[in-house]
């Protein structure tokens, strides 16, 4: 009987601890940037899915919100690889491809013989969109309750008539974001 009873327990303990599964791994990110909101101020927020323990695919957005100082914005999509010793977290390297749409007021200026100074002509209105090829570095923490905490940054050069639509040729991307992963 009393072989009978072990035989039976361990059975059913051998079961139950097959039967036990490991917690399933979060594999999606979300995260904002209160920084730049405050100081720019510009909406910097950011998806990103986690393909494996060591790699990730998403988006980030760069949204300038004071219309007054003219209008920026950046989509910039992503690829990352992790090499640190949890899943997808620790120090990484990115590639992104950031899309940029940008509106300025170009001035034509002219200079009057007569009088001895310039004025302006006329103003237009620039909007213009590129494209860009962009290399960036950073690290990733997962806190308790799934906290994530980013610090990155990255540049890239964009592609497009910069004698026509007068913007700069090299654009950055920079995350100080806290956010969730689910």
């Amino acid at each position: 009987m009393k072989r009978l009873l072990l035989s039976f327990s361990l059975f059913f303990g051998l079961f139950s601890a097959q039967a036990q599964e490991t917690e399933k791994q979060r594999k999606n990110d979300v995260l904002a940037d209160p920084i730049l909101l405050i100081a720019v101020p510009m909406a910097n927020v950011s998806y990103e899915r986690l393909l494996s323990e060591n790699k990730g695919l998403g988006i980030n957005a760069l949204i300038k919100l004071d219309p007054e100082d003219g209008r920026f914005s950046q989509f910039s999509a992503f690829y990352r690889m992790y090499f640190g010793k949890k899943y997808a977290s620790g120090f990484f390297l990115e590639g992104f491809i950031p899309v940029t749409t940008e509106s300025n007021d170009i001035y034509s200026y002219n200079y009057d013989d007569i009088n001895g100074y310039y004025y302006t002509s006329s103003v237009t209105k620039g909007n213009f969109t590129t494209v860009g090829v962009g290399f960036g570095v950073g690290g990733k923490w997962v806190m308790k309750n799934n906290l994530v905490i980013e610090a990155s940054g990255g540049i890239a050069r964009r592609f497009g008539d910069r004698d026509k639509h007068y913007f700069d040729e090299v654009t950055g991307k920079i995350m100080g974001g806290i956010g969730y992963r689910f």
